[in-house]
Protein backbone atom coordinates (compact mmCIF):
# COMPACT_ATOMS: atom_id res chain seq x y z
CA UNK A 1 0.00 0.00 0.00
CA UNK A 2 2.14 3.46 -0.58
CA UNK A 3 2.41 5.28 1.77
CA UNK A 4 0.52 8.58 1.35
CA UNK A 5 -2.76 5.69 1.12
CA UNK A 6 -2.15 4.39 4.79
CA UNK A 7 -3.87 7.27 6.52
CA UNK A 8 -4.76 6.21 9.77
CA UNK A 9 -1.76 4.61 10.34
CA UNK A 10 0.55 7.86 10.16
CA UNK A 11 -2.45 9.92 12.28
CA UNK A 12 -2.61 8.00 14.50
CA UNK A 13 1.37 7.83 15.37
CA UNK A 14 3.48 9.89 17.85
CA UNK A 15 6.84 10.06 17.83
CA UNK A 16 9.24 10.52 20.87
CA UNK A 17 13.20 11.71 20.60
CA UNK A 18 14.99 9.38 23.36
CA UNK A 19 18.97 10.51 22.44
CA UNK A 20 20.81 12.44 19.59
CA UNK A 21 24.47 12.18 18.94
CA UNK A 22 27.08 12.20 16.25
CA UNK A 23 30.65 11.17 15.65
CA UNK A 24 33.20 9.71 13.08
CA UNK A 25 34.08 6.50 12.28
CA UNK A 26 37.64 6.08 11.56
CA UNK A 27 39.12 3.54 8.64
CA UNK A 28 39.02 0.12 9.80
CA UNK A 29 36.84 1.41 13.03
CA UNK A 30 33.53 -0.10 14.25
CA UNK A 31 30.02 1.44 15.18
CA UNK A 32 27.93 -1.12 16.78
CA UNK A 33 24.96 -1.82 18.63
CA UNK A 34 22.87 -4.98 19.48
CA UNK A 35 19.02 -5.58 20.82
CA UNK A 36 18.18 -1.71 20.44
CA UNK A 37 16.11 -0.69 23.19
CA UNK A 38 14.58 1.94 20.98
CA UNK A 39 14.21 2.56 16.92
CA UNK A 40 17.54 4.39 15.58
CA UNK A 41 18.11 6.50 12.68
CA UNK A 42 21.99 6.88 11.81
CA UNK A 43 22.52 9.02 8.74
CA UNK A 44 25.85 9.07 7.45
CA UNK A 45 28.25 10.25 4.61
CA UNK A 46 31.46 11.13 3.40
CA UNK A 47 33.58 7.36 3.09
CA UNK A 48 32.89 4.07 1.96
CA UNK A 49 32.26 0.58 4.25
CA UNK A 50 30.48 -2.04 5.05
CA UNK A 51 27.05 -2.47 7.17
CA UNK A 52 25.65 -5.62 9.04
CA UNK A 53 22.18 -5.55 9.70
CA UNK A 54 20.45 -8.56 11.42
CA UNK A 55 22.29 -10.80 9.43
CA UNK A 56 22.04 -8.78 6.41
CA UNK A 57 25.37 -7.42 4.83
CA UNK A 58 25.97 -4.72 2.38
CA UNK A 59 28.45 -2.40 0.98
CA UNK A 60 27.87 1.22 1.23
CA UNK A 61 29.13 4.53 0.24
CA UNK A 62 28.37 8.23 -0.04
CA UNK A 63 25.41 9.28 2.12
CA UNK A 64 22.90 6.88 3.19
CA UNK A 65 20.43 6.41 6.08
CA UNK A 66 20.35 3.02 8.15
CA UNK A 67 16.81 2.55 9.90
CA UNK A 68 17.27 -0.16 12.57
CA UNK A 69 13.79 -1.38 14.52
CA UNK A 70 13.22 -1.90 17.81
CA UNK A 71 15.42 -5.16 18.62
CA UNK A 72 17.51 -4.91 16.14
CA UNK A 73 21.73 -5.32 15.42
CA UNK A 74 24.03 -3.90 13.87
CA UNK A 75 27.55 -3.24 12.97
CA UNK A 76 29.08 -0.42 10.23
CA UNK A 77 32.58 -0.98 9.61
CA UNK A 78 34.50 1.81 7.88
CA UNK A 79 36.65 1.33 4.86
CA UNK A 80 39.58 3.60 3.49
CA UNK A 81 38.22 7.09 4.43
CA UNK A 82 36.11 8.10 7.79
CA UNK A 83 32.57 7.55 7.98
CA UNK A 84 30.51 10.78 9.50
CA UNK A 85 27.27 10.02 11.15
CA UNK A 86 24.44 11.45 13.30
CA UNK A 87 22.35 8.77 15.10
CA UNK A 88 19.03 9.69 16.72
CA UNK A 89 17.02 7.29 19.05
CA UNK A 90 13.56 7.40 19.22
CA UNK A 91 9.58 5.79 20.06
CA UNK A 92 7.17 5.62 17.17
CA UNK A 93 4.09 5.25 20.00
CA UNK A 94 0.27 4.14 18.33
CA UNK A 95 -2.19 6.28 20.48
CA UNK A 96 -4.26 4.22 22.97
CA UNK A 97 -7.41 4.42 20.83
CA UNK A 98 -5.96 3.92 17.19
CA UNK A 99 -7.54 2.01 15.24
CA UNK A 100 -5.35 -1.20 14.68
CA UNK A 101 -7.24 -3.45 12.40
CA UNK A 102 -6.18 -1.66 9.34
CA UNK A 103 -3.04 -2.22 9.12
CA UNK A 104 -0.57 -4.23 11.06
CA UNK A 105 2.06 -3.07 13.55
CA UNK A 106 4.65 -4.97 12.53
CA UNK A 107 4.22 -4.18 8.98
CA UNK A 108 4.17 -0.28 9.33
CA UNK A 109 7.02 1.06 7.94
CA UNK A 110 8.78 2.98 11.18
CA UNK A 111 8.75 -0.82 12.90
CA UNK A 112 10.77 -1.86 9.60
CA UNK A 113 15.01 -1.79 9.08
CA UNK A 114 16.25 -0.83 6.23
CA UNK A 115 19.29 1.05 4.16
CA UNK A 116 18.45 3.61 1.81
CA UNK A 117 21.16 5.34 -0.36
CA UNK A 118 19.76 8.84 -0.02
CA UNK A 119 18.88 10.61 -3.58
CA UNK A 120 18.84 14.18 -1.85
CA UNK A 121 21.19 14.13 1.70
CA UNK A 122 21.84 17.97 1.79
CA UNK A 123 18.56 18.60 3.05
CA UNK A 124 18.42 15.56 5.43
CA UNK A 125 21.83 15.79 6.70
CA UNK A 126 20.87 19.75 7.71
CA UNK A 127 17.78 18.72 9.16
CA UNK A 128 20.01 16.11 11.20
CA UNK A 129 22.27 19.00 12.52
CA UNK A 130 19.67 20.97 13.82
CA UNK A 131 17.98 18.71 15.37
CA UNK A 132 21.38 17.64 17.30
CA UNK A 133 21.55 21.47 18.54
CA UNK A 134 18.18 21.75 19.65
CA UNK A 135 18.60 18.29 21.84
CA UNK A 136 21.60 19.60 22.86
CA UNK A 137 20.64 22.80 24.08
CA UNK A 138 18.55 20.44 27.05
CA UNK A 139 15.48 23.22 27.06
CA UNK A 140 12.02 22.12 27.32
CA UNK A 141 10.80 23.91 24.47
CA UNK A 142 13.40 23.29 21.98
CA UNK A 143 13.21 19.81 22.65
CA UNK A 144 9.56 20.00 21.88
CA UNK A 145 10.60 20.74 18.58
CA UNK A 146 13.13 18.18 17.92
CA UNK A 147 9.90 15.94 17.78
CA UNK A 148 8.49 17.83 14.71
CA UNK A 149 11.57 17.86 13.31
CA UNK A 150 12.76 14.78 13.36
CA UNK A 151 8.80 13.97 11.83
CA UNK A 152 9.34 15.76 9.12
CA UNK A 153 12.71 13.97 8.80
CA UNK A 154 11.12 10.54 8.75
CA UNK A 155 8.59 11.82 6.28
CA UNK A 156 11.62 12.66 3.67
CA UNK A 157 12.98 9.80 4.15
CA UNK A 158 10.33 7.65 3.76
CA UNK A 159 9.00 9.47 0.56
CA UNK A 160 12.24 8.90 -1.03
CA UNK A 161 12.14 4.92 0.29
CA UNK A 162 9.00 5.02 -1.58
CA UNK A 163 9.86 6.50 -4.43
CA UNK A 164 12.44 3.81 -4.93
CA UNK A 165 10.41 1.13 -4.33
CA UNK A 166 6.96 2.11 -6.14
CA UNK A 167 7.27 3.83 -9.57
CA UNK A 168 10.74 4.76 -9.63
CA UNK A 169 12.00 1.50 -11.22
CA UNK A 170 14.48 2.72 -13.33
CA UNK A 171 16.42 4.98 -10.45
CA UNK A 172 16.66 1.18 -8.29
CA UNK A 173 18.56 0.17 -12.06
CA UNK A 174 20.29 3.36 -12.46
CA UNK A 175 21.75 3.21 -9.22
CA UNK A 176 23.25 -0.43 -9.38
CA UNK A 177 24.47 0.54 -12.66
CA UNK A 178 26.74 3.01 -11.89
CA UNK A 179 27.94 1.17 -8.76
CA UNK A 180 28.50 -1.78 -11.16
CA UNK A 181 30.30 0.45 -13.67
CA UNK A 182 32.95 1.86 -11.24
CA UNK A 183 33.19 -1.21 -9.22
CA UNK A 184 32.78 -4.29 -11.72
CA UNK A 185 36.40 -5.26 -11.43
CA UNK A 186 36.09 -6.17 -7.56
CA UNK A 187 34.06 -9.02 -6.29
CA UNK A 188 30.07 -7.95 -6.05
CA UNK A 189 27.26 -10.35 -4.78
CA UNK A 190 23.45 -9.95 -5.61
CA UNK A 191 22.33 -9.48 -2.49
CA UNK A 192 25.13 -6.03 -1.66
CA UNK A 193 23.08 -4.32 -4.70
CA UNK A 194 19.95 -4.69 -3.64
CA UNK A 195 20.68 -3.43 -0.25
CA UNK A 196 22.45 -0.70 -1.97
CA UNK A 197 19.22 -0.22 -4.54
CA UNK A 198 17.02 -0.23 -0.78
CA UNK A 199 15.19 -3.25 -2.13
CA UNK A 200 15.37 -7.34 -2.11
CA UNK A 201 17.61 -9.24 -4.60
CA UNK A 202 14.60 -10.68 -6.41
CA UNK A 203 13.13 -7.12 -6.73
CA UNK A 204 16.24 -6.11 -8.37
CA UNK A 205 16.40 -9.28 -9.97
CA UNK A 206 12.87 -8.19 -11.36
CA UNK A 207 13.68 -5.08 -12.12
CA UNK A 208 17.07 -5.09 -13.54
CA UNK A 209 16.26 -7.67 -16.00
CA UNK A 210 12.79 -5.37 -17.49
CA UNK A 211 15.59 -2.52 -17.80
CA UNK A 212 18.72 -4.12 -19.33
CA UNK A 213 17.41 -7.46 -20.69
CA UNK A 214 19.88 -9.18 -18.24
CA UNK A 215 20.31 -9.71 -14.42
CA UNK A 216 22.45 -7.36 -12.53
CA UNK A 217 25.38 -10.60 -12.00
CA UNK A 218 25.04 -11.15 -15.73
CA UNK A 219 25.74 -7.04 -16.42
CA UNK A 220 29.05 -7.68 -14.02
CA UNK A 221 30.29 -10.45 -16.53
CA UNK A 222 28.97 -8.57 -19.53
CA UNK A 223 31.41 -5.84 -18.40
CA UNK A 224 34.18 -7.83 -17.60
CA UNK A 225 34.30 -9.39 -20.75
CA UNK A 226 34.47 -6.44 -22.93
CA UNK A 227 36.92 -4.73 -20.67
CA UNK A 228 39.05 -7.66 -21.66
CA UNK A 229 38.18 -7.77 -24.82
CA UNK A 230 39.40 -4.37 -25.49
CA UNK A 231 43.39 -5.78 -23.55
CA UNK A 232 43.08 -8.59 -25.84
CA UNK A 233 42.63 -6.80 -29.28
CA UNK A 234 45.05 -3.63 -28.31
CA UNK A 235 47.87 -4.42 -25.42
CA UNK A 236 49.94 -6.99 -25.56
CA UNK A 237 49.18 -7.88 -21.61
CA UNK A 238 49.16 -11.74 -20.26
CA UNK A 239 45.82 -13.18 -20.16
CA UNK A 240 46.45 -13.89 -16.44
CA UNK A 241 47.05 -10.30 -15.97
CA UNK A 242 43.95 -9.52 -18.39
CA UNK A 243 41.95 -12.36 -15.83
CA UNK A 244 42.69 -10.29 -12.60
CA UNK A 245 42.11 -6.74 -13.78
CA UNK A 246 38.86 -7.78 -14.86
CA UNK A 247 37.80 -9.10 -11.36
CA UNK A 248 38.77 -12.94 -12.12
CA UNK A 249 41.41 -14.21 -9.61
CA UNK A 250 41.23 -17.83 -11.22
CA UNK A 251 42.78 -17.49 -14.57
CA UNK A 252 40.77 -21.19 -15.68
CA UNK A 253 37.52 -19.45 -15.10
CA UNK A 254 38.00 -16.01 -16.55
CA UNK A 255 39.11 -18.32 -19.60
CA UNK A 256 35.51 -20.51 -19.18
CA UNK A 257 33.71 -17.27 -18.64
CA UNK A 258 35.33 -15.46 -21.74
CA UNK A 259 34.60 -18.36 -24.00
CA UNK A 260 30.72 -18.49 -23.13
CA UNK A 261 30.58 -15.29 -23.95
CA UNK A 262 32.47 -14.82 -27.56
CA UNK A 263 32.76 -18.65 -28.27
CA UNK A 264 36.60 -19.19 -27.97
CA UNK A 265 39.51 -19.00 -25.41
CA UNK A 266 40.84 -15.77 -24.92
CA UNK A 267 44.58 -16.68 -26.45
CA UNK A 268 42.47 -17.62 -29.96
CA UNK A 269 40.50 -14.72 -29.76
CA UNK A 270 43.46 -12.82 -29.70
CA UNK A 271 45.50 -14.49 -32.22
CA UNK A 272 42.23 -13.93 -34.56
CA UNK A 273 42.02 -10.05 -33.78
CA UNK A 274 45.45 -9.69 -34.54
CA UNK A 275 45.05 -11.96 -38.30
CA UNK A 276 41.87 -9.95 -39.26
CA UNK A 277 43.20 -6.70 -38.07
CA UNK A 278 40.83 -3.17 -37.63
CA UNK A 279 41.11 -1.78 -41.11
CA UNK A 280 38.33 -3.41 -42.69
CA UNK A 281 34.98 -1.36 -42.87
CA UNK A 282 31.80 -3.25 -42.77
CA UNK A 283 29.90 -3.45 -45.83
CA UNK A 284 26.90 -1.02 -46.86
CA UNK A 285 23.44 -1.79 -46.59
CA UNK A 286 21.66 0.93 -46.48
CA UNK A 287 22.24 4.57 -44.65
CA UNK A 288 22.83 3.76 -40.95
CA UNK A 289 20.92 5.50 -38.21
CA UNK A 290 23.73 7.93 -37.96
CA UNK A 291 24.47 8.50 -41.91
CA UNK A 292 28.08 8.31 -41.78
CA UNK A 293 29.09 4.65 -43.77
CA UNK A 294 30.82 3.75 -46.53
CA UNK A 295 31.10 0.97 -49.28
CA UNK A 296 32.34 -0.15 -52.29
CA UNK A 297 30.91 0.23 -55.85
CA UNK A 298 32.07 -0.59 -59.61
CA UNK A 299 33.46 3.03 -59.53
CA UNK A 300 35.39 3.02 -55.83
CA UNK A 301 34.36 3.68 -52.17
CA UNK A 302 31.43 5.99 -51.76
CA UNK A 303 30.99 8.09 -48.39
CA UNK A 304 27.52 8.45 -46.97
CA UNK A 305 26.26 11.53 -45.36
CA UNK A 306 23.36 12.96 -44.19
CA UNK A 307 22.15 14.45 -47.84
CA UNK A 308 23.11 11.52 -49.42
CA UNK A 309 26.56 10.35 -51.24
CA UNK A 310 29.79 11.28 -52.50
CA UNK A 311 31.81 9.04 -54.76
CA UNK A 312 35.76 9.27 -54.25
CA UNK A 313 37.52 9.04 -57.18
CA UNK A 314 40.38 10.90 -56.65
CA UNK A 315 41.62 12.76 -53.29
CA UNK A 316 40.94 15.94 -52.85
CA UNK A 317 43.61 18.61 -52.68
CA UNK A 318 41.66 21.93 -51.27
CA UNK A 319 39.28 21.16 -48.22
CA UNK A 320 37.12 23.54 -46.29
CA UNK A 321 35.69 22.19 -43.07
CA UNK A 322 33.03 24.34 -40.48
CA UNK A 323 33.89 22.52 -37.34
CA UNK A 324 37.42 22.77 -35.93
CA UNK A 325 36.84 18.90 -34.99
CA UNK A 326 37.48 18.52 -38.97
CA UNK A 327 41.00 20.09 -39.24
CA UNK A 328 41.94 18.01 -36.32
CA UNK A 329 40.66 14.97 -37.93
CA UNK A 330 42.80 16.35 -41.31
CA UNK A 331 45.88 17.51 -39.24
CA UNK A 332 46.38 13.49 -37.73
CA UNK A 333 46.12 12.28 -41.73
CA UNK A 334 48.76 15.03 -42.42
CA UNK A 335 46.35 16.93 -44.30
CA UNK A 336 46.10 20.52 -44.09
CA UNK A 337 43.24 22.17 -44.43
CA UNK A 338 42.85 25.17 -46.91
CA UNK A 339 40.14 26.67 -44.72
CA UNK A 340 38.19 26.40 -41.47
CA UNK A 341 36.73 27.45 -39.35
CA UNK A 342 38.13 28.96 -35.57
CA UNK A 343 36.33 29.12 -32.15
CA UNK A 344 36.16 32.49 -30.01
CA UNK A 345 34.21 35.37 -30.05
CA UNK A 346 33.26 37.32 -33.32
CA UNK A 347 36.11 39.74 -32.51
CA UNK A 348 38.73 37.25 -31.16
CA UNK A 349 38.42 34.17 -33.76
CA UNK A 350 41.51 31.86 -33.60
CA UNK A 351 42.28 28.12 -33.99
CA UNK A 352 42.36 25.83 -30.96
CA UNK A 353 45.89 26.50 -29.09
CA UNK A 354 46.90 22.75 -29.40
CA UNK A 355 46.80 22.93 -32.92
CA UNK A 356 47.52 26.32 -34.17
CA UNK A 357 50.89 26.25 -35.29
CA UNK A 358 49.76 23.55 -38.20
CA UNK A 359 47.32 25.66 -39.37
CA UNK A 360 49.41 28.63 -39.75
CA UNK A 361 48.84 27.47 -43.85
CA UNK A 362 44.94 27.32 -43.19
CA UNK A 363 42.74 30.36 -44.24
CA UNK A 364 39.99 31.49 -41.50
CA UNK A 365 36.68 31.37 -42.84
CA UNK A 366 35.10 32.72 -39.78
CA UNK A 367 33.42 30.75 -36.62
CA UNK A 368 31.31 27.41 -36.41
CA UNK A 369 27.83 29.39 -35.24
CA UNK A 370 28.66 31.60 -38.32
CA UNK A 371 30.90 30.87 -40.89
CA UNK A 372 32.23 33.13 -43.58
CA UNK A 373 30.80 31.82 -46.50
CA UNK A 374 32.23 34.23 -49.29
CA UNK A 375 35.92 33.70 -47.79
CA UNK A 376 34.81 29.77 -48.42
CA UNK A 377 34.06 30.44 -51.67
CA UNK A 378 37.35 32.71 -52.49
CA UNK A 379 39.32 29.33 -51.04
CA UNK A 380 38.01 27.61 -54.24
CA UNK A 381 37.76 24.31 -52.07
CA UNK A 382 37.24 20.79 -54.12
CA UNK A 383 35.82 19.44 -51.18
CA UNK A 384 33.25 21.34 -47.89
CA UNK A 385 32.94 19.25 -44.76
CA UNK A 386 30.04 20.95 -42.20
CA UNK A 387 27.58 19.54 -39.72
CA UNK A 388 23.93 19.53 -39.71
CA UNK A 389 23.72 23.01 -38.13
CA UNK A 390 24.98 24.40 -41.53
CA UNK A 391 22.24 22.86 -42.70
CA UNK A 392 20.48 26.52 -43.89
CA UNK A 393 24.16 27.04 -45.92
CA UNK A 394 23.93 23.59 -47.62
CA UNK A 395 22.45 24.38 -50.87
CA UNK A 396 24.83 27.23 -51.17
CA UNK A 397 28.03 25.57 -49.99
CA UNK A 398 27.19 22.45 -52.40
CA UNK A 399 27.48 25.29 -55.65
CA UNK A 400 30.58 25.89 -54.34
CA UNK A 401 32.06 22.18 -54.12
CA UNK A 402 30.44 18.90 -53.32
CA UNK A 403 29.84 19.22 -49.79
CA UNK A 404 29.84 16.58 -46.84
CA UNK A 405 27.30 17.08 -43.64
CA UNK A 406 27.79 15.03 -40.64
CA UNK A 407 26.52 14.90 -37.61
CA UNK A 408 28.58 16.82 -35.22
CA UNK A 409 28.52 14.42 -32.20
CA UNK A 410 29.26 11.31 -34.76
CA UNK A 411 32.03 9.46 -33.32
CA UNK A 412 35.66 10.77 -34.04
CA UNK A 413 36.39 7.42 -34.79
CA UNK A 414 34.07 7.05 -37.79
CA UNK A 415 34.79 10.41 -39.20
CA UNK A 416 38.37 9.81 -39.10
CA UNK A 417 38.25 6.44 -41.14
CA UNK A 418 35.96 8.04 -43.64
CA UNK A 419 38.08 11.15 -43.82
CA UNK A 420 41.55 7.78 -44.61
CA UNK A 421 39.12 6.74 -47.15
CA UNK A 422 38.62 10.03 -48.72
CA UNK A 423 42.42 11.58 -48.25
CA UNK A 424 43.68 7.85 -49.49
CA UNK A 425 45.03 7.45 -45.58
CA UNK A 426 42.78 4.70 -44.40
CA UNK A 427 46.31 2.83 -42.82
CA UNK A 428 46.91 5.90 -40.71
CA UNK A 429 43.78 6.41 -39.29
CA UNK A 430 43.29 2.71 -38.16
CA UNK A 431 47.01 2.68 -36.72
CA UNK A 432 45.56 6.02 -34.66
CA UNK A 433 42.15 4.27 -34.11
CA UNK A 434 44.53 1.36 -32.72
CA UNK A 435 47.04 3.71 -30.66
CA UNK A 436 44.26 4.81 -28.81
CA UNK A 437 42.15 2.05 -27.84
CA UNK A 438 45.68 0.46 -26.69
CA UNK A 439 46.58 3.30 -24.46
CA UNK A 440 43.00 3.71 -23.05
CA UNK A 441 43.03 0.17 -22.26
CA UNK A 442 45.62 0.37 -20.62
CA UNK A 443 44.85 3.15 -18.63
CA UNK A 444 41.95 2.38 -17.80
CA UNK A 445 43.31 -0.18 -15.73
CA UNK A 446 46.24 2.05 -13.75
CA UNK A 447 43.47 4.55 -13.12
CA UNK A 448 40.94 1.91 -11.39
CA UNK A 449 43.91 0.57 -9.16
CA UNK A 450 44.71 4.51 -7.98
CA UNK A 451 40.72 5.73 -7.98
CA UNK A 452 39.91 2.08 -6.13
CA UNK A 453 36.21 3.43 -6.76
CA UNK A 454 36.05 6.62 -6.17
CA UNK A 455 34.04 8.34 -8.72
CA UNK A 456 34.39 11.47 -11.18
CA UNK A 457 31.88 14.01 -12.24
CA UNK A 458 32.00 16.27 -15.49
CA UNK A 459 29.91 19.19 -15.08
CA UNK A 460 29.68 22.94 -16.66
CA UNK A 461 28.85 25.91 -14.89
CA UNK A 462 25.81 27.53 -17.30
CA UNK A 463 23.67 30.64 -16.70
CA UNK A 464 21.94 29.69 -13.60
CA UNK A 465 22.16 26.28 -13.74
CA UNK A 466 24.95 22.95 -13.59
CA UNK A 467 25.27 20.69 -16.49
CA UNK A 468 26.26 16.94 -15.05
CA UNK A 469 27.29 14.94 -18.00
CA UNK A 470 26.72 11.70 -18.54
CA UNK A 471 28.66 9.06 -20.53
CA UNK A 472 26.12 9.65 -23.72
CA UNK A 473 27.82 12.68 -23.79
CA UNK A 474 31.35 12.70 -26.15
CA UNK A 475 33.78 13.94 -23.27
CA UNK A 476 31.71 11.69 -20.88
CA UNK A 477 32.20 8.81 -23.06
CA UNK A 478 36.04 9.03 -23.21
CA UNK A 479 35.75 9.50 -19.38
CA UNK A 480 33.21 6.86 -18.27
CA UNK A 481 33.60 4.31 -21.38
CA UNK A 482 36.96 4.89 -22.80
CA UNK A 483 38.74 5.32 -19.79
CA UNK A 484 36.39 3.22 -17.67
CA UNK A 485 35.97 5.94 -14.96
CA UNK A 486 33.33 5.23 -12.29
CA UNK A 487 30.84 7.84 -12.56
CA UNK A 488 28.75 9.07 -9.39
CA UNK A 489 25.30 7.16 -8.61
CA UNK A 490 24.00 11.00 -9.37
CA UNK A 491 24.84 10.06 -12.78
CA UNK A 492 22.39 7.21 -13.98
CA UNK A 493 23.09 5.22 -17.71
CA UNK A 494 20.69 7.64 -19.64
CA UNK A 495 20.55 8.77 -23.01
CA UNK A 496 20.33 11.85 -22.49
CA UNK A 497 23.83 14.10 -22.52
CA UNK A 498 23.45 15.76 -19.03
CA UNK A 499 21.49 16.84 -16.37
CA UNK A 500 20.89 20.13 -15.48
CA UNK A 501 20.40 21.14 -11.85
CA UNK A 502 20.59 24.13 -9.66
CA UNK A 503 23.90 25.24 -8.00
CA UNK A 504 22.80 24.50 -4.75
CA UNK A 505 22.07 20.32 -5.58
CA UNK A 506 25.64 19.81 -6.67
CA UNK A 507 26.33 18.12 -3.12
CA UNK A 508 23.90 15.39 -4.31
CA UNK A 509 26.38 14.72 -6.93
CA UNK A 510 28.84 13.45 -4.17
CA UNK A 511 31.67 12.77 -6.76
CA UNK A 512 34.81 12.35 -5.30
CA UNK A 513 36.48 14.14 -8.45
CA UNK A 514 35.54 16.76 -10.44
CA UNK A 515 36.47 17.92 -14.12
CA UNK A 516 35.07 21.37 -14.13
CA UNK A 517 34.58 22.65 -17.36
CA UNK A 518 35.74 26.51 -17.20
CA UNK A 519 35.23 29.34 -20.29
CA UNK A 520 37.44 31.46 -18.12
CA UNK A 521 39.92 31.76 -21.02
CA UNK A 522 37.32 32.49 -23.67
CA UNK A 523 35.41 35.05 -20.88
CA UNK A 524 38.92 36.78 -19.54
CA UNK A 525 37.11 35.97 -16.05
CA UNK A 526 35.27 33.32 -13.47
CA UNK A 527 31.25 33.54 -14.68
CA UNK A 528 29.36 34.11 -11.53
CA UNK A 529 27.63 30.67 -12.11
CA UNK A 530 31.31 29.10 -11.77
CA UNK A 531 32.14 30.94 -8.93
CA UNK A 532 29.08 29.55 -7.08
CA UNK A 533 29.81 26.41 -8.14
CA UNK A 534 33.50 26.22 -6.71
CA UNK A 535 32.46 27.92 -3.30
CA UNK A 536 29.47 24.79 -2.90
CA UNK A 537 31.89 22.05 -3.85
CA UNK A 538 34.50 23.59 -1.65
CA UNK A 539 32.24 24.22 1.58
CA UNK A 540 30.49 20.84 1.33
CA UNK A 541 32.43 18.05 0.11
CA UNK A 542 35.95 19.09 -0.12
CA UNK A 543 36.21 16.81 -3.45
CA UNK A 544 39.26 16.82 -6.34
CA UNK A 545 38.66 19.65 -8.94
CA UNK A 546 40.17 20.01 -11.93
CA UNK A 547 39.41 22.89 -13.63
CA UNK A 548 39.61 22.25 -17.64
CA UNK A 549 39.42 24.85 -20.89
CA UNK A 550 35.90 24.01 -21.92
CA UNK A 551 36.15 25.03 -25.22
CA UNK A 552 38.83 22.28 -25.59
CA UNK A 553 37.30 19.49 -23.89
CA UNK A 554 33.51 20.23 -25.13
CA UNK A 555 34.02 21.37 -29.14
CA UNK A 556 37.39 19.58 -29.98
CA UNK A 557 36.23 15.94 -31.05
CA UNK A 558 39.71 14.97 -33.41
CA UNK A 559 42.12 12.18 -32.35
CA UNK A 560 44.50 14.90 -31.07
CA UNK A 561 42.30 16.81 -29.06
CA UNK A 562 40.42 13.30 -27.62
CA UNK A 563 44.08 12.31 -27.19
CA UNK A 564 44.71 15.57 -25.17
CA UNK A 565 41.74 15.17 -23.01
CA UNK A 566 43.27 11.97 -21.91
CA UNK A 567 46.54 13.03 -21.16
CA UNK A 568 45.35 15.91 -19.29
CA UNK A 569 42.95 12.77 -17.42
CA UNK A 570 45.94 11.04 -16.47
CA UNK A 571 48.66 13.53 -15.43
CA UNK A 572 45.19 15.01 -13.09
CA UNK A 573 44.79 11.42 -11.86
CA UNK A 574 47.86 9.85 -11.21
CA UNK A 575 49.30 13.06 -10.29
Amino acid sequence: MPLQDQASIWSDLAIKTLDVSSGTVPPGSVLSETELTANLLLLAGGGQGRLVMNGGDCRIQAFFACHAAKGSAFTLTAGAESIHYTVITYKAVQMADAAHEQFSQRKHPLYTSFVHRLELPAGLHQAAEEIEAKWNRGEGLERFHVNALLQGMLYELMMEVERGRGGAGPDMVDIVTAYIAGHYRQELELKELAALAGCSARQLQRRFKQEKLLGPMEYVIRLRMESAQRMLRHTDAPISEIAERTGYRDMYYFSRAFKKVYGVPPQLYRRSAAAVGTGELPAYNGLSDHFAASYESLQGPVICHMRGEYGVTAAPRRIAVLDVQYADHLLALDVAPAGSVGTGSSTSLQFPQYIRDRLKATEMTGSYEYPDLEAVERLQPDLIVCTEVHAPHYERLSRIAPTLMFRRNESWQTILRLFGIITGKQARAEAIIADYHRRTALLSGELAAVLAGQSVALIRPRESLVRVHTASHRTGAVLYRDLGLPAPLFVADTSDTAYHIPVDRLPAVHADHYFLLSSERVQDEISATEQSTRIMLHAKEQPQIYAVDAATWIGCYGPTGINYIVDQVEGMLLA
